[in-house]
């Protein structure tokens, strides 16, 4: 009987080993597959963006206390492939690079990140990702003072300065629409019972434009 029971028990191990090993996987096949197809939404995206630019483009940098035009407090969408996209979002210190689409899902989060409530231009704008480590994987290395950029599809830059890195419940809905940020990012923890947060904020103007005599 003693026998029989190990058996039972090596097997069952053997089992438990052999689906864990399947779901890492599966999960790691769904990461490369996220990265592969961001990435090559991103050059589409990039492409209209360079498309929509002059002919000698200079860099446009949006500023808020003095626009170089007046702008629609929404941003404008492309449809690529069937979906919208508002832009893409770039972390150096992450080395990462990702289209942004302009609604929110669970299917379009499986493709890229997704804009999830407001605007860079009313600067409001909160970005949610899926944990693969092609997209926001990594947010929790993120650190205070890294910079973050979002470039909508007009070819504005906003640049930006990660102020505040926080765990927070899922049901903090509040604390991340109404933060008083920026711009905010987000992402689920692994097992998904918490929320990797990174607050954001447009860098002070260097006083540098002084008054002529």
């Amino acid at each position: 009987m003693p026998k029989k029971s190990g058996i039972v028990y090596l097997f069952a191990g053997i089992a438990l080993i052999f689906s864990a090993l399947s779901l890492f996987l599966y999960n790691w096949r769904k990461d490369v597959q996220a990265g592969q197809k961001a990435e090559k939404l991103l050059s589409y995206v990039q492409a209209v963006i360079q498309e929509r630019k002059p002919a000698a483009p200079a860099e446009i940098i949006y500023n808020p206390s003095a626009p170089q035009e007046a702008l629609l407090p929404e941003l404008p969408v492309t449809e690529i492939q069937g979906y919208g996209y508002v832009g893409y979002i770039t972390i150096p210190d992450l080395k990462l690079e990702l289209p942004v689409m302009s609604e929110w899902d669970y299917d379009r989060l499986k493709i890229a990140p997704c804009r999830q409530f407001g605007s860079s231009r009313t600067d409001n704008l909160v970005i949610a990702a899926h944990n693969y480590k092609n997209h926001f994987g990594d947010l929790s290395q993120i650190e205070t003072g890294d910079t973050v950029i979002f470039t909508d599809m007009e070819g504005i830059e906003n640049l930006y300065e990660v102020t505040l890195v926080d765990t927070l419940n899922p049901t903090e809905v509040e604390a991340v629409q109404n933060s008083g940020h920026d711009l905010v990012l987000y992402t689920c923890t692994y097992g998904g019972v918490a929320r990797i947060t990174v607050f954001c904020d447009r860098p002070e103007k260097d006083s540098d434009t002084t008054d002529s005599d």
